[in-house]
């Protein structure tokens, strides 16, 4: 209750100062890849593992003042709940007020989390997210605006255990897949999400974890099924922890 008590005023101050103009948090697309296929993900050491970036977005409601602390508020509660203490994160962007009726206003701001969580569980589930247009993300993180879980495909764990890679969330064209290498194949990174295995482990609760494409733009999404749910394969990324 602290940690968020501090986090909140910090964040406060900081939305006091920030343009009320506003730009999109997320990260820029990358040249497309002429062909994407799972990469084997290797043992990482320490100095080859991407970090954590989190990008969240807050949102309220009300008269202007109380909008945007709503969605201050909003975005602290969200970076608590995942665990981040108050010196990881920060409002890039706004509020960004939206009338709507008389003195109601709509108001969002945006911001990022960064370095593992200063507390964390064991694992975290990887819910695969469906947008308004269909498109899917895989995360163990938050759930951005106008997406919502279809299921968890299984955990990862958010430290290292013996045998385990970590995974990358990556960006191509808007597209966003998931990746074993660091460098997301050539294309933009975004996080690391958590720690997988690249082989079947014979003592531990697994499913696999497919990288499969859909649609003549071949967009990019995660199952645990071989056959792509019946669509195309690029290949399966690893193994992931059931519980």
């Amino acid at each position: 209750m602290h940690r968020t008590s501090r986090l909140r005023t910090t964040l406060l101050a900081l939305t006091a100062a920030a343009a009320v103009a506003m730009t999109v948090a997320t990260p820029a697309s990358a040249a497309p890849a002429s062909t994407h296929r799972a990469t084997s993900a290797t043992s990482a050491t320490a100095t080859n593992v991407g970090p954590v970036v989190v990008y969240l977005t807050g949102m309220g409601g009300g008269p202007a003042n109380i909008a945007g602390a709503a969605a201050v508020n909003h975005f602290v509660q969200q970076a608590a709940e995942l665990g981040f203490s108050n010196s990881q994160c920060r409002i890039t962007d706004g509020p960004l007020l939206q009338h709507v009726t008389g003195n109601y206003y709509n108001a969002m701001v945006k911001g990022t989390c960064s370095g593992d969580p200063a507390s964390s569980p064991p694992t975290r589930s990887l819910n695969r997210l469906i947008g308004p247009n269909g498109e899917h993300i895989s995360t163990v993180w938050n759930v951005p605006p106008g997406y919502r879980v279809e299921g968890s495909l299984g955990h990862l764990y958010t430290s290292p255990r013996e045998g385990t890679v970590p995974l990358y969330h990556c960006v191509v064209r808007k597209d966003n897949f998931l990746s074993g290498d660091v460098n997301c194949e050539g294309q933009t990174y975004v996080t690391r999400l958590g720690w997988m295995y690249p082989g079947q482990p014979s003592d531990v609760g697994t499913l696999p974890l497919m990288r499969c494409m859909v649609g003549s733009h071949r967009e990019f999404f995660e199952s645990n099924q071989a056959n792509c749910e019946g669509q195309a394969s690029g290949g399966q990324l690893g193994w992931i922890f059931t519980g």
